[in-house]
């Protein structure tokens, strides 16, 4: 029985080279995940900084669209009929297509201010997709 395998007991673990690999990628994941998250976070404090400008005008134009709304249109409506002679009716209806026009144009304002505030998670999306490529190509390749 000398051309047999000898079996020997005890525990069989793989070669050492496959743990330090195996460490190896786990430190490289870790290093990369923090990395991620460092990326992440600078844009969440970029997209924080170019969202508060629109923050801060909903914040004034809100309350100040729904008071004024009411108030001044109503005073607009009332000086136009008196002063042109036009019936109450039709001089409301004028001020407040006017008044949904301007607040119309300054909310399309506001939405576009904050679409471009986050526009900048497009890099933490970018690099999170390569590093995920990156991933597949060394577990596809690391038994070759």
């Amino acid at each position: 029985m000398a051309s047999q395998t000898t079996v020997k007991h005890g525990t069989n673990l793989p070669h050492n080279g496959v743990f330090e690999e195996i460490g190896d990628l786990g430190h490289n994941l870790t290093r990369l995940a923090t990395l991620q998250a460092r990326l992440a976070s600078q844009d969440l404090q970029e997209s924080t900084a170019h969202a508060m400008p629109a923050l801060f005008a909903i914040g004034l134009v809100l309350p100040l669209a729904l008071a004024s709304a009411t108030v001044g249109l109503l005073g607009v409506a009332y000086w136009l009929a008196t002063a042109w002679d036009l019936p109450l009716g039709r001089t409301l209806l004028y001020v407040s297509v006017f008044g949904l026009a301007i607040s119309g144009s300054l909310s399309a304002m506001i939405i576009h201010r904050l679409r471009v505030s986050a526009r900048s998670f497009r890099r933490s999306r970018e690099e999170l997709e390569r590093n995920v490529a990156w991933l597949g190509t060394v577990l596809l390749h690391s038994g070759r």
